[in-house]
């Protein structure tokens, strides 16, 4: 089968910003895979699985060489056999009983900073909640000091406000550097102290580690600058999507408000139909058939989750919320790199939703909404509410 390849400009043009739906039928509209700009597409449900779930084929490691910053980013980067090694030791650290035993501190957060904007009657859910909160949770789930967040959202501001996770070829520029290099100096200084004390968290139990299983500092590290590059911005547009649909949808939000046990669900509706991570990168390790084109060795491939979520078995109405559909999406992967954090993060988005509406359960709008783009992750730039004070 002879492949025609689309201009590069092909992807830059989807309708992402303005209408998800429109932008979902744009990006599958050529096929289930198609080439455009160097770049293989795979937009079904059962290609993006089929890849998630072959890492044999479809590697995530050679996938983030160009982001690496002369680090490997553990677990992701890393391919069957080694992935496996270090996938024994964090699964558990970011299960649902580590989530549990922090919960209560992450309530905490975020109830205090709903606090702090409550009885003003208007807030910026962005700068104000979703910004702050994941990069606090973060901090909490590694034992740092949650006083030292303000420079930790410098650094995290300057490492992702331009690129993210999902691109391939873009060279860091010098203020990402700086920041990398700060903020690895930083970790390092951590590490250092919690050998000599160490804390119930997580570089506490991995530094535990003797024998031929212990880590490297370079390892540790690694780990670290994952959880920084692929857990904040992704979290932060996650709260943006969710309180923004919650804020324009009000028959919706008194639905949740009536039985929070919507909450989770709602949750994941949100990731599927408007999750931060519109695809992921991979590079094939040999040739492949997917819907019937050859995908050839060395290529690089995105997986379109945008578009695989709502082809997949979720529920009768593949572009509504569907508060009765089980959770079934791919934003979180699948197979052996499925999101170490994805707990955390499922966590971090119902607590925030169940202490916004503690305090303020009715809102509003207050002005447009804007949507950034700027590469890999989607997130909301903005989302001014406005609400009646006691």
């Amino acid at each position: 089968m002879t492949t025609v390849e689309l201009p590069s400009s092909f992807y830059d043009h989807a309708p992402v910003t303005e209408n998800r739906t429109a932008a979902v039928e744009y990006l599958r509209g050529p096929g289930e895979v198609y080439l455009a700009g160097g770049m293989w597409y795979i937009t079904s449900h059962e290609g993006v699985r089929y890849a998630q779930t072959h890492p044999d084929v479809f590697s995530s490691a050679r996938a983030f060489d160009a982001i690496s910053w002369g680090i490997t980013m553990i677990p992701l980067a890393v391919d069957p056999p080694a992935h496996s090694h270090y996938r024994r030791v964090l699964d558990p650290l970011f299960g649902p009983k580590r989530i549990d035993s922090i919960e209560s501190s992450l309530r905490a957060q975020v109830r205090a900073h709903i606090d702090a904007f409550a009885d003003k009657g208007a807030c910026d859910v962005v700068a104000d909640l979703a910004v702050k909160f994941p990069t606090q949770a973060i901090l909490t789930l590694l034992g740092l000091p949650l006083e030292d967040l303000p420079q930790f959202l410098g650094w995290v501001n300057g490492l992702i406000q331009v690129e993210s996770v999902n691109v391939l070829d873009n060279a860091p520029s010098n203020h990402q550097i700086t920041c990398a290099t700060q903020l690895f100096a930083y970790l390092q200084e951590q590490v250092e102290l919690k050998r000599q004390a160490p804390g119930d968290d997580i570089l506490s139990a991995i530094l535990t580690i003797s024998g031929d299983d212990a880590w490297t500092d370079a390892e540790i590290l690694g780990m670290c600058f994952l959880l920084m590059l692929a857990g904040l911005d992704t979290v932060t547009g996650a709260i943006g999507f969710c309180m923004l649909e919650l804020a324009k949808d009000t028959a919706l939000r008194q639905r949740l408000l009536a039985d929070p046990a919507l909450i989770s669900p709602f949750v994941d509706e949100v990731l599927r139909l408007d999750g931060p991570v519109p695809m992921l990168p991979r590079v094939t390790t040999a040739d492949v058939e997917i819907a019937g084109t050859v995908i050839p060795a060395g290529s690089r491939v995105a997986l379109v989750l945008s578009t695989a979520n709502r082809e997949g078995p979720h529920s009768a109405s593949p572009h509504a919320i569907d508060l009765g559909a089980r959770a079934t999406h791919l934003g979180f992967g699948s197979g052996i790199h499925r999101c170490l954090g994805s707990h955390l993060a499922r966590r971090e988005l119902r607590l925030t939703i169940e202490e916004f509406h503690a305090r303020i359960p009715h809102y509003s709008l207050a002005g447009a909404p804007t949507v950034k783009w700027p590469s890999g992750t989607i997130h909301l730039t903005s989302l001014p509410l406005e609400f009646a004070t006691a």
